[in-house]
C-alpha cells in the first residue's frame, strides 16, 4: 500500500500537466497553422497582383509602343518618299508617336527590372524620340527649300527640257528627303536606337514573368505539416480526454478538427487555381505580345519596301534585319522574339496564309487582321489577369478560421483545467 500511494498520486499530479502540456501543443500548432495559411494568400496576392498591375502591363506596354513607333516610322516613308505625296506627316504619324510616348511612359513606371532600366526608357521617350521626330520633320520641310521648276515654253524641244529640269529637281527633292528619313530611320532601327532600346527593356521585364507553375509552395508544404500535427495532437487530446475524464467524444476537439480539414484543404484548392490562373495570365501576355511584335515586323517590311521603291539610293534592307529574321533569330535586333515564346502562336501564321493581292495591299490585310486578334487576345488578357488576383478578404478569412481553432480548442480543453484548478 505505501508503495502504491506515490504512484498513484504521481499519476494525479501527472494528468493537469499532461493535459496543459497537449493544450499549450495545440495552441501552437494552431498560431503555425494560421500563419502560414496567411502567409500563402498574402504571398500567392502579391504574385498575382504585381503580375497584373505591373509586370503584365509593362510588357505589353514596351512591345505595344514598338509596333506603334515601327508604324510611325512606315506613316513617315508613305508619307514623304512617293511622288506627288510631300509634305508633313500624317495625323496617323503624330497618333502613333503620342500613343508609344504614353506607352512608354507607363512602361518606366511599372517597370520591375530597376531604375537603370527605367532611366534608359525615360531617356528614349525624353532625347531619342524627339531627335527622331526632328529629323522627321526635317525631311518633311525639305521640299520649301527647293526652288520649282520653271515653267516649259516653245515647241516639243523646250517642252522636253522643261519636263527634264523638273524631273531634276524632283530627283534632288527626294534625295534630300529620303536621306533625313534615312537619318530618322537608323535612329529608330539601328542596334543602340529606339526599338532595340524597347526590345531589351521588354526582354527584362519579360524574364520577371512568373515561371510556370510558380505558386508558394514552401508555405504551403509548412502549413500542411503544421496542419497534420494539429490533427495529431487533437487526436491525442481526445484519447486523453477519453481515458481520464470518461467522455466519448468531445464536440470541441471534433470541431477542431473539421474545421482544420476545411481549412487546409481550401487552402491547398486555392493555391492550386491561382497557381493555373497565373500561368494563364502570362501566356495571354506572351500571346498579345507575339501580336504586337508581328505587327511591328509587318511594318518594317512594308516600311523597306517603300524605300526600296522610291528610294532605292536609300534601300534598307541590305542594312537591317527582315521581318523574318527578327521574329526568328536571337542575334537580331529583336533577340527576345524567339525566346518569348512567339514561335507557333496561334493566329500569326494564319494571317500570314491568308494575305493576298499587291504588297500594299498584303500589309493592310495583315495588320487589319493582326489588329483584330490584338484585340481579342487583350480581352482573353484581362479576363485572365482579374481571375488570378485572389480576394482581399482570404487573410481574413485564414485568421478567422484560426481564430475558430483557438475557440474550439478552449472550449474542449479549458473545463477540464478548471476542475483541477478548483
Amino acid at each position: 500500500m505505501n508503495i502504491g500511494w506515490p504512484r498513484g498520486r504521481a499519476g494525479e499530479t501527472s494528468t493537469p500537466r499532461r493535459l496543459l502540456l497537449l493544450a499549450g501543443l495545440v495552441v501552437l500548432a494552431t498560431l503555425a497553422v494560421g500563419a502560414t495559411a496567411v502567409a500563402t494568400v498574402l504571398s500567392q496576392r502579391h504574385t498575382a497582383v504585381t503580375l497584373a498591375d505591373r509586370t503584365s502591363p509593362t510588357v505589353v506596354d514596351a512591345v505595344r509602343a514598338r509596333a506603334l513607333l515601327a508604324d510611325a516610322d512606315l506613316v513617315a516613308a508613305q508619307s514623304l518618299l512617293p511622288p506627288g505625296s510631300w509634305g508633313p506627316p500624317t495625323v496617323q504619324f503624330q497618333e502613333d508617336i503620342k500613343t508609344a510616348g504614353q506607352a512608354l511612359a507607363r512602361a518606366a513606371e511599372n517597370s520591375t527590372a530597376g531604375e537603370a532600366d527605367r532611366a534608359q526608357i525615360q531617356a528614349v521617350n525624353n532625347g531619342l524620340l524627339v531627335r527622331y521626330q526632328g529629323d522627321v520633320y526635317i525631311a518633311a520641310n525639305a521640299v520649301d527649300d527647293t526652288p520649282a521648276a520653271p515653267p516649259a515654253t516653245g515647241g516639243p524641244a523646250a517642252a522636253g527640257t522643261g519636263t527634264g529640269t523638273g524631273t531634276q529637281a524632283a530627283t534632288e527633292t527626294v534625295s534630300l528627303t529620303g536621306i533625313y528619313l534615312a537619318y530618322a530611320s537608323d535612329l529608330m532601327r539601328e542596334p543602340t536606337g529606339i526599338l532595340s532600346t524597347v526590345a531589351a527593356f521588354q526582354a527584362r521585364n519579360s524574364a520577371n514573368l512568373p515561371d510556370e507553375g510558380t505558386a508558394p509552395w514552401a508555405l504551403l508544404g509548412g502549413h500542411l505539416a503544421a496542419a497534420v500535427a494539429l490533427l495529431v495532437l487533437l487526436a491525442r487530446a481526445q484519447v486523453f480526454l477519453r481515458r481520464r475524464f470518461h467522455r466519448a467524444m468531445s464536440l470541441g476537439l471534433l470541431g477542431a478538427a473539421v474545421v482544420l480539414v476545411l481549412l487546409a484543404g481550401g487552402l491547398t484548392v486555392l493555391t492550386l487555381r491561382t497557381s493555373h490562373d497565373i500561368d494563364r495570365g502570362v501566356r495571354e501576355t506572351t500571346a498579345v505580345a507575339c501580336l504586337w511584335q508581328a505587327r511591328e515586323a509587318a511594318a518594317i517590311t512594308e516600311q523597306d519596301r517603300t524605300f526600296d521603291e522610291y528610294a532605292p539610293t536609300l534601300s534598307r534592307g541590305a542594312v537591317l534585319p527582315a521581318a523574318t529574321d527578327i521574329q526568328n533569330d536571337p542575334d537580331g535586333q529583336d533577340g527576345g522574339a524567339a525566346t518569348d515564346g512567339c514561335d507557333g502562336q496561334a493566329g500569326v501564321a494564319a494571317v500570314g496564309q491568308a494575305d493576298g493581292g499587291g504588297p500594299a495591299a498584303v500589309y493592310q490585310a495583315r495588320d487589319a487582321r493582326l489588329g483584330v486578334l490584338v484585340g481579342e487576345r487583350t480581352t482573353a488578357l484581362d479576363d485572365a489577369l482579374d481571375g488570378a488576383i485572389p480576394g482581399a478578404g482570404l487573410p481574413w478569412v485564414m485568421a478567422a478560421g484560426t481564430l475558430a481553432l483557438l475557440a474550439l480548442g478552449a472550449f474542449a480543453f479549458w473545463p477540464r483545467i478548471r476542475e483541477y484548478g478548483s
